[in-house]
């Protein structure tokens, strides 16, 4: 699979002013306007070698962090679309909230010593300089409000120059209302319209993922 086949499979792209996004939350659908977004950049550079053969970590970068959530008094949220580049031949795994391994299958749902190659992220999948949106996260507080990095070396050197290429959307958002069992309750009045052009599908919106999607490693009989 080459560059190109990632690019074809990734995801629409960056998320900008007047676009509206859903995500869930504890069984409760929330609609948020994204007023503002500002774009942000950072490199994350990895605090050690990674041996030949060894798994390097996890990591909580600690600067990023997003420390900013919903404040009632101005109903407004603050939410990240995170996109990074990979340096170096390391297979780099995320676990978000830093607890919770991402990416994995629910026949293998993390990696360990008899494969490697599950959920993990590569620079031929998300270049450096160039980073896709196969890696795209989105951060919010309290429950994804840092990321965990993982690394694994599976090359016949020691990695020493592995790094980490965010690119980070930060957007404001004004929250509409929220959905619970099919009630609806706008956050103002003046919302209610909207919202119920949203509930019924009648409104564009984005749905975002904020965790990740379960399932147990056997099926149920009878299925």
């Amino acid at each position: 699979m080459g560059l190109d086949d990632f690019r074809n499979w990734c995801p629409p792209g960056w998320l900008t002013e007047g676009n509206i996004i859903s995500y869930i939350r504890d069984g409760v659908v929330y609609y948020e306007l994204i007023l503002q977004r500002d774009m942000a950049h950072w490199v994350y550079e990895w605090p050690e070698t990674v041996s030949v053969g060894t798994e390097s970590g996890p990591y909580v970068p600690e600067l990023l962090e997003i420390t900013k959530g919903y404040d009632s008094a101005t109903n407004t949220n603050q939410i990240w679309q995170v996109i990074f580049g990979i340096r170096s031949q390391a297979y780099v795994y995320v676990e978000l909230p830093t607890d919770l391994h991402r990416h994995g299958i629910p026949k293998r749902p993390k990696p360990g010593t008899s494969q490697w190659t599950v959920s993990h992220f590569t620079e031929t999948m998300s270049p450096y300089i160039d980073p896709t949106f196969i890696t795209e996260h989105f951060m919010m507080r309290p429950i994804t409000l840092q990321i965990c990095l993982s690394a694994y070396n599976a090359e016949n050197t020691d990695l020493t120059d592995v790094k980490i290429n965010f690119f980070i959307n930060k957007l404001i958002t004004q929250r509409l209302g929220t959905v619970t069992s099919g009630v609806r309750t706008p956050t103002r009045p003046r919302f209610t319209e909207i919202l119920e052009g949203l509930y019924k599908r009648m409104v564009p919106c984005r749905p975002i993922t904020l965790m990740p999607v379960r399932a147990p490693a056997e099926s149920p009989a009878g299925e």
